[in-house]
């Protein structure tokens, strides 16, 4: 399966997880949050790679793009947290940093994932 179909299906099963999550699964399940953010570093580390297998083939470190790109789509999340105040904890506390700094983690293990299964090396025989 392409890459770009296969983090659609990734990021939409994200999107049906995180709306069942908002009934409360999120408050009753506390470690959904680290799926969902680790499913969601996995999806967005399947599309940045698709578009660095179309757009980037002058990218020399094609995995660390993948982890970069992955934990910026990462921060503009967080920030759409803090804009619209559903941090989970109240904002510039210790317990929203720590939030923060988990969530982005989680992303960034996601990433990795991903980058590590969309980007193969290549093996020449010689």
């Amino acid at each position: 399966m392409k890459t770009y179909l296969f983090a659609l299906l990734v990021l939409c099963v994200v999107l049906l997880m995180h709306m069942i999550g908002l009934r409360g699964l999120y408050v009753h399940f506390p470690p959904y949050d680290i799926i969902l953010h680790i499913l969601g570093g996995i999806g967005i580390g399947l599309a940045v790679s698709a578009f660095i297998k179309i757009h980037g083939r002058n990218i020399v470190h094609k995995r660390l793009a993948v982890i970069i790109g992955v934990l910026i789509i990462g921060l503009i999340w967080e920030l759409f947290e803090v804009y619209y105040d559903i941090a989970g904890y109240p904002l510039w506390t210790t317990p929203y940093f720590i939030d923060t700094a988990k969530d982005l983690l989680d992303d960034i293990i996601g990433g990795s994932l991903a980058a590590w299964i969309a980007i193969r090396p290549l093996i020449t025989n010689k």
